[in-house]
């Protein structure tokens, strides 16, 4: 395999949205530029044997540079596992040019030495994440379904960070926001904040409507105001409207603990948040 013209790496699991502890989230992506669309890779590793690249063979990968697959943004990580599960550590994904058929000469397996000269002129490279969004208020003339889940979705979603924890189990904590926009107090259930992939998601649910489920929305910075906040429906009517973080006030809790645990916890959010902020405003000078 030869040398390639891979300018720099991104770790899979932000160029995918992975969870930080999926077990491919380090994968190297080696690209060859910074564009974002129509892009296309192949899926190369390496036993004790040798280096290999999946395939249309009938094994799906092959030591030799024939009959190459590809994979988009879109299918790339169920192409990642289509590896064998052994071999999966070595992974490396190769961008490729989109605009003409794969050559032999567009695909190598990275020596270690190799990566280094690639990072010695430019450190791997974190994308970084735009937070910046649009506050905004609208009133939906269809019935549409928002990003809704269970109690025990949850439960089990990975680095899920509670506002409280009792007995081992995420517990609502309640809370008032006042939309000041619309001159109301607003009852609203958290549970937590979580990551899927750079996005900083929240969980949440309007304590306004009967049975209403769990919903998983993005925090985010607003571009007008810079202030933090999420989207969601708020109110009876079908819409969405901003909710402001830093007009949440949260209801004491039993114990003064408690009550300093739910502070701690959302104190450690709005820092996350700040993080991306600042990442993202470095990237902007």
């Amino acid at each position: 395999m030869k040398h390639t013209a891979h300018t720099h790496i991104v770790k899979a699991g932000h160029f995918l949205k992975l969870f930080k502890n999926d077990a491919q989230f380090s994968t190297p992506i080696f690209r060859r530029d910074k564009k974002r669309k129509n892009l296309q890779f192949v899926i190369v590793f390496k036993d004790a044997n040798g280096s290999y690249a999946l395939n249309h063979s009938q094994q799906g990968y092959s030591s030799y540079l024939k009959r190459l697959k590809t994979f988009s943004q879109k299918t790339l990580y169920q192409g990642i596992l289509s590896v064998p599960a052994k071999a999966r550590a070595s992974v490396q994904v190769l961008q490729v040019p989109s605009d003409r058929k794969v050559r032999a000469s567009d695909v190598t397996y990275y020596s270690d030495a190799e990566i280094e000269a690639i990072l010695s002129k430019k450190k791997v490279i974190e994308e970084v994440y735009d937070p910046f969004r649009d506050a905004h208020s609208v009133v939906f003339q269809q019935d549409t379904k928002a990003s809704e889940m269970t109690y025990e979705d949850y439960q089990g979603i990975q680095d899920f960070h509670p506002f409280l924890t009792l007995k081992d189990q995420a517990t609502e904590v309640f809370c008032t926001y006042q939309d000041h926009n619309k001159n109301q107090a607003i009852s609203l259930s958290l549970m937590g904040w979580y990551y899927l992939g750079q996005q900083l998601k929240i969980s949440w649910k309007p304590n306004s409507q009967p049975k209403a489920r769990w919903r998983s929305s993005l925090l985010a910075i607003d571009k007008k105001t810079k202030r933090y906040f999420f989207q969601g429906n708020i109110y009876q009517e079908k819409g969405t409207d901003p909710v402001f973080l830093e007009n949440l006030t949260f209801q004491p809790q039993k114990s003064r603990a408690n009550s300093q645990a739910v502070a701690a916890e959302f104190k450690r959010l709005i820092q996350e948040i700040k993080q991306q902020e600042r990442a993202a405003l470095l990237t902007r000078r």
